[in-house]
């Protein structure tokens, strides 16, 4: 690889402009493409800095300039975008989910490791200070019995905003976040059941997506689910983590505090977070650290994959509302 990397993005939407950013700031690269369905907004963004725009991600991927590719797409593209970066033997990574199936998924795993092609698939939801906080004190609550996340966005549906489209997979496809975080802390899920539920439809769009899920990892342990995703003003629950274990709870809550709260409630203290910004730009440090052979990564492909197979067992029990089973990978 040469000193100064060669990158092609995929994609023009807010997450292709904040590691197009990131990418700009550093001595180590240089974005030699951008490649969007419209070429006007690739455009937008190639031309201050002296890069290439096209409306062709393929022909993005196959020029000699470019050495890495970054998937910035909508999730729907994500797949076949990473396999025609594998296929050509450059390293990719890949904004989750890294696909809308677990076959698909799996098989580009097998294919990265059988070319020996770096594939990264970002996570950074790992990587916030406040995750991060909550999970280094799991051990004070001990064994966890029970885990569960609530959360309620309330907020416009615009037009260009895909959350809001069932065509773009799976909630927990979409939101791998949750899982993620989930299996981070309890390890792996062995059953499933839940429902989902839709309102205001028009086509693949939505007004509102209610998810409820139930859950069991460990010998005992247990778990919930209850996501809701709505364009109508509601309020409820905003993104709270709560662990329940042998020795009090953790709760996190609004992504930015935790709180440990010991046995019965008889006391409770909040937990140091320490401010940390520029989470694109760790995630970037950690592909480019991958492709140097440089360090661990933060986020494994087999943790990848648990997470993708926690979001295909649910789709599976919502599907069919039947429990479903996972059997150890």
């Amino acid at each position: 690889m040469p000193t100064v990397l060669g990158i092609a993005i995929l994609g023009s939407g807010r997450v292709a402009r904040a590691r197009l950013r990131e990418l700009h700031e550093r001595f180590d690269t240089r974005v030699a493409v951008v490649a969007s369905h419209d070429f006007n907004r690739a455009y937008e963004l190639a031309f201050p800095i002296a890069a290439a725009a096209t409306e062709d991600w393929e022909e993005a991927i196959a020029r000699p300039d470019v050495d890495a590719v970054m998937v910035c797409s909508t999730n729907p593209h994500h797949a076949r975008m990473a396999q025609a970066a594998i296929a050509a033997g450059k390293p990719v990574s890949v904004d989750y989910p890294l696909a809308l199936t677990l076959t698909d998924a799996e098989q580009l795993v097998e294919q990265s490791r059988a070319r020996g092609v770096v594939l990264h698939v970002e996570h950074i939801e790992l990587l916030s200070a406040w995750f991060e906080a909550f999970r280094k004190a799991l051990p004070r609550i001990g064994r966890v019995h029970h885990i569960t996340w609530n959360n309620l966005s309330s907020r416009p549906a615009a037009p260009e905003d895909w959350t809001f489209d069932r065509a773009h997979g799976f909630s927990l496809f979409q939101q791998a976040s949750v899982p993620s975080r989930i299996i981070a802390c309890v390890g792996q899920i062995t059953w499933i059941e839940g429902q989902e539920t839709f309102s205001d439809e028009q086509g693949t769009r939505f007004g509102r997506r209610a998810t409820n899920l139930r859950f069991g990892f460990g010998a005992e342990g247990s778990g919930d689910i209850s996501d809701a995703l709505t364009r109508h003003e509601e309020t409820g629950p905003a993104a709270e983590l709560q662990a329940v274990g042998e020795y009090g709870t953790l709760i996190g809550r609004h992504h930015r505090e935790v709180w440990y709260t010991k046995p019965e409630g008889t006391a409770t203290e909040a937990v140091p977070v320490m401010p940390r910004s520029g989470l694109f730009a760790h995630d970037i440090t950690a592909f480019l650290d991958a492709i140097a052979g440089r360090g661990t990564p933060y986020v494994s492909l087999d943790h990848v994959l648990a997470a993708l197979r926690f979001a295909d067992a649910a789709e599976r029990a919502v599907k069919s509302g039947q429990r479903v089973t996972l059997t150890p990978a």
